[in-house]
């Protein structure tokens, strides 16, 4: 046999190979290796590899520790290891992994002198399975808080598994197809703006595709949905891509988990975070909001803007104590809401001063019946209090009559308001 043509050509396999190939003796000092392998271990050339050991040459000395392990093995058992993952780093010094083969090299008494390596970067496929396992894992323990789980292979276009459960009573319907499920989705949520109703109503391979290819992974939804007991609670669509190990088709994992309860504390704060603490009227910020919004998709309606404070209530305050004052602001608060109606706004601007926004008034005479409603109702509740004497000034607005705009309205009720005080007070005024 040729042994110069042998390592010649061993040499040539060597410099083309694009996989990490290397050869160490007996003692598992390195001999020769691929380039590859040499940019592997962050060396620039085959001279700082040969001579050398794991430990000589890895920074990371847990890592040339598992090298040296899986050598003793190989020899201890006297067997070849082939096919096994293994963690290993690219040219930067990142994280990949290697499908690596160690085979003992023997000289003509069948002696062991060596070891042969080769490892192949199987990075991407190694992630895409271990991925792919965890969505199946997923998909057949389904956690308590997960109503289904649907496996759908894009490109045959047919649902490949599913599983369901109840949770509070109650799950979502079983399809048969992809086209069934999209249906019963759709017809299931709440608000058919939303993100999710939008995703159904295009659930198509192209379509799905597309997202793919954008670079996206993972998609979410939050949403309201009828369930199988026809009640409504909120649920999180998560969507997951990922492409079949075997056959290579693109598939999605979509799974709906229940967030009924902590999403309605979400709403519960968030309508809390509206309203005055102490009136549970709207508080300034979002009456202001809600005004605004009216005024512009109703700009051809009539509205008027009230503005009012409580005559003398710092008397209150002085009199009977600040415990007094808040109690007769609460109640006072409660009545109001309860003379105007659901459609109007209510809201409270701070201390002992309110504002409300009567929505599509027709007459002048309605505007004023409110107002003089308001003024009995100042009095109803300041009767608790005899001690003092309380009223009220109101400061009237109308839209668009007397501006267009909140701020130009806000400002000439105000200024009514104080009209208002400097005639006697316990009265109206039309700006």
């Amino acid at each position: 046999m040729d042994n110069e043509l042998i390592k010649s050509a061993f040499d040539v396999i060597l410099e083309n190979s694009t996989d990490l190939v290397f050869v160490k003796d007996i003692n598992l000092v390195y001999q020769t290796a691929s380039m590859p392998f040499i940019k592997m271990t962050g060396k620039s050339s085959l001279s700082e590899i040969v001579g050398h050991t794991d430990l000589e040459i890895f920074e990371d000395e847990s890592l040339a520790k598992r090298y040296i392990a899986d050598d003793h093995k190989l020899l201890s058992i006297d067997r070849d290891l082939t096919d096994y993952v293994e963690p290993i780093t690219d040219d930067n010094g990142n994280a990949r992994y290697g499908s690596t083969s160690k085979f003992i090299l023997r000289n003509d008494a069948g002696k062991a002198i060596g070891i042969l390596g080769i490892t192949k970067d199987i990075t991407h496929e190694y992630i895409a399975r271990k991925r792919y396992q965890q969505e199946f894992n997923y998909l057949f323990e389904l956690p308590k808080d997960t109503y289904a789980v649907c496996y759908i292979d894009i490109d045959s276009w047919r649902i490949i598994s599913q599983r369901r459960q109840k949770i509070s009573s109650c799950t979502l319907q079983e399809c048969n197809t992809i086209e069934e499920m999209c249906d019963y989705a759709i017809s299931s949520i709440i608000d058919q703006k939303c993100k999710a109703a939008e995703f159904y109503n295009h659930f198509t391979a192209e379509n799905l595709h597309d997202i793919y290819s954008s670079g996206r992974r993972t998609l979410t939804f939050k949403y309201e949905r009828k369930l199988s007991d026809t009640s409504t609670r909120w649920i999180r669509n998560e969507v997951n891509f990922l492409t079949d190990v075997d056959t290579g088709h693109l598939c999605v994992v979509l799974s709906a988990k229940d967030i009924n309860e902590i999403k309605l504390e979400q709403l519960k704060l968030a309508e809390a975070a509206k309203l005055d603490s102490m009136t549970m009227l709207l508080n300034h910020e979002t009456s202001m909001e809600y005004i605004k919004s009216i005024l512009t998709n109703e700009n051809d309606r009539q509205h008027a803007l009230f503005m009012l404070d409580i005559d003398n209530f710092k008397s209150l305050n002085d009199t009977l104590g600040h415990q007094a004052g808040d109690k007769f602001l609460i109640e006072f608060a409660k009545e109001l809401k309860n003379h105007f109606r659901e459609s109007d706004i209510v809201g409270r601007i701070g201390g002992d001063e309110f504002f409300a926004l009567m929505r599509n008034v027709t007459e002048l005479d309605q505007i004023k019946r409110k107002a003089e409603d308001i003024l009995e109702i100042i009095q109803e509740t300041a009767a608790e209090f005899p001690q003092v004497k309380l009223g009220g000034s109101i400061g009237i607005s109308l839209y668009p009559k007397d501006g267009t705009q909140l701020d130009e309205l806000y400002a000439k009720s105000d200024s009514a308001l104080y009209t208002a005080k400097r005639n006697g007070k316990n009265a109206f005024v039309f700006i």
